[in-house]
């Protein structure tokens, strides 16, 4: 026999195992049908722990050794996809809840700091020509979307340098709020200072703590106090107050962005001292509802999985079989042995095929959730 009748041959008992398979797998269906029917009778939940993990153990009794690992997240596969039909005989959404679209198209934009913060700049290419609040907190960002005092809120959530903002994520988990927007600001901190002043003036030095983290090469040997401050625009605001008649508020400076020394009337001492130009932090526009059309190009979701070896590994698998891109992923603590995961997904939800995907990964969580279905917009759109 030749290679390729060889081939042919090996392909024949691959489509005859494959058309056995599939048989199978529709009679199995037919029969979480009736599962379902006797759980609603009965008043019993759909997902049943236990009961899950022995039909995995027991398929791995009768499985190569070698080939164990395959058997198991087969097994996950077929019992996912079995809960799923369940929860739609049943009429239930189970893990997840996809809600209507109810962005407002007008409203105030809150963000977290003072005029001439980068999360200004954000918040007026997001969305121009808007009443714009501040907050001091992030937290109070949140708390204005929630209550109605802001239709939308603008927030740092990722630099490019320095990671993400695990206080943004642990937020968006406790605040109920839908991410509705996101945006990519280049940040080129600035050295500002009281006019007439000089580098050589310079003494203390004022910014947020990240503003240092991005300007490290640019402060490395210079004998200056660094005080951090909530704000890069409250670091600008902090050397305004100083300004006086005399010599000394010279030493006073501030990193942060060229609007922040517009606004206070402050001078431009050292332009583009970030480290890297091409320095960027991503913003999310949070609403209190989601804000779902065709144009969306990233879902973010957030779940929990079980403590246990490849459970994550799973749920990604399940993106990956459906030719769905991850563009991050974040983890956040939420106890000594458990985490909760931010996923963002290149897809979007009203596209049939990610929904699917979406409602199979949610089965295999112990908790699941859509944090919004959004596009990107560009700093240059304005």
């Amino acid at each position: 026999m030749t290679p390729k009748e060889e081939l042919q041959a090996l392909r024949g008992k691959i489509d005859t195992v494959s058309a056995d398979m599939a048989r199978l797998f529709q009679e199995r269906q037919r029969i979480s049908n009736d599962i379902a029917r006797v759980k609603e009778s009965g008043n019993f939940a759909v997902t049943d722990t236990g009961r899950e993990e022995r039909v995995i153990a027991d398929a791995l009794e009768i499985s190569d050794e070698d080939k164990r690992a395959e058997t198991a997240s087969l097994m996950r596969t077929l019992i996912s996809l079995s809960k799923l039909r369940q929860y739609d005989q049943l009429g239930l959404t189970g893990a997840l809840d996809f809600p209507e679209s109810a962005v407002p198209a007008q409203g105030a934009v809150a963000f977290q700091g003072v005029p001439g913060a980068w999360s200004e700049h954000a918040s007026r290419t997001l969305f121009p020509e808007r009443n714009y609040v501040t907050r001091e907190y992030f937290e109070d960002v949140f708390e204005a979307v929630k209550n109605g005092e802001a239709a939308f809120g603008v927030l740092p959530i990722e630099n490019s340098e320095t990671g993400a903002i695990g206080e943004v994520y642990d937020l968006l988990r406790r605040s109920s709020c839908f991410i509705v927007g996101q945006i990519w600001i280049n940040v080129a901190q600035c050295l500002i200072g009281v006019p007439g002043a000089t580098v050589g003036d310079i003494r203390e030095v004022f910014s947020h703590p990240e503003g240092f983290n991005q300007c490290k090469r640019f402060l490395k040997g210079k004998n200056w106090e660094l005080t951090k401050v909530r704000n890069t625009a409250v670091a600008a605001e902090l050397v305004a107050s100083k300004m006086d008649s005399n010599a000394a508020s010279a030493k006073f400076a501030a990193i942060g962005s060229r609007r922040a020394a517009e606004v206070n009337g402050l001078e431009v001492l050292a332009e583009n001292i970030t480290d890297n130009p091409k320095n960027r932090t991503r913003f999310i526009a949070i609403a209190a509802q989601p804000s779902y059309d065709e144009t969306a190009d990233t879902v973010s979701v957030s779940f929990a999985t079980q403590h246990r070896s490849g459970a994550l590994s799973t749920v990604l698998q399940t993106f990956a079989l459906a030719g769905i891109n991850l563009t991050r992923i974040e983890s956040r603590p939420v106890s000594a042995e458990a985490y909760r995961f931010f996923v963002d997904l290149q897809a979007n939800i009203l596209d049939s095929g990610a929904r699917d995907a979406i409602m199979q990964a949610a089965m295999q969580c112990e908790y699941f959730e859509v944090l919004g279905c959004y596009g990107t917009s560009s700093e240059n759109a304005r």
